[in-house]
């Protein structure tokens, strides 16, 4: 007797799981090209160690005027949209996973990383907004928290790309048996 492939909800599709995270890697990718243009390296979305009030104020004095302006106006609006579509990819894949039969940790581990790494994403960019909009005056509790959601974003991040391949390889796995 042949044996049927498992039915699968069409709320989501499979192609989600290639396409969302191939989706999120463009953005990725675009919002460094459109940072790049704007002549306003992402120092401190980027920066592992974290940083200080020093770092702050240097850089924003390095940025000038106009560079700050297109920073506030331009960079972070476009980084919001993009931690949100990561978010929302996140969670796509964790509802996928969770239709087509997986425990909800297994789902919640391998789209929970984006969900809330884009969360955080949002919150670090409020926190830059807040920074950017006192400067020249820093506070160095604004920039603990910044530095703070920067490094949480960034492990997050990096956990949500993990978990989205092995929530390809969760949706594919039972077609290829």
């Amino acid at each position: 007797m042949i044996d049927t492939v498992a039915f699968y909800p069409e709320t989501v599709p499979l192609a989600v799981f290639v396409w969302g995270p191939v989706l999120v890697m463009i953005l990725f990718w675009a919002a460094g090209i459109w940072s790049s243009r704007q002549g306003v390296p992402r120092m401190l979305e980027n920066d592992w160690d974290g940083y200080n009030a020093a770092d702050v104020e240097k850089l924003f004095a390095i940025y000038g005027e106009t560079h700050r302006a297109r920073y506030r106006n331009r960079v972070l609006p476009a980084d919001v949209a993009f931690a949100f579509t990561y978010a929302i990819v996140g969670a796509i894949l964790i509802a996928g996973l969770s239709m087509r039969g997986q425990p909800w940790w297994v789902a919640a581990l391998c789209g929970g990383g984006w969900l809330l790494g884009g969360l955080c994403d949002v919150v670090e960019n409020l926190a830059v907004a807040r920074l950017l909009d006192k400067y020249p005056q820093v506070d160095a509790g604004d920039v603990a928290f910044a530095s703070r959601a920067t490094q949480i974003k960034l492990v997050l991040f990096l956990l949500g790309t993990v978990g989205a391949i092995a929530a390809a390889y969760l949706a594919f796995k039972p077609l290829a048996a």
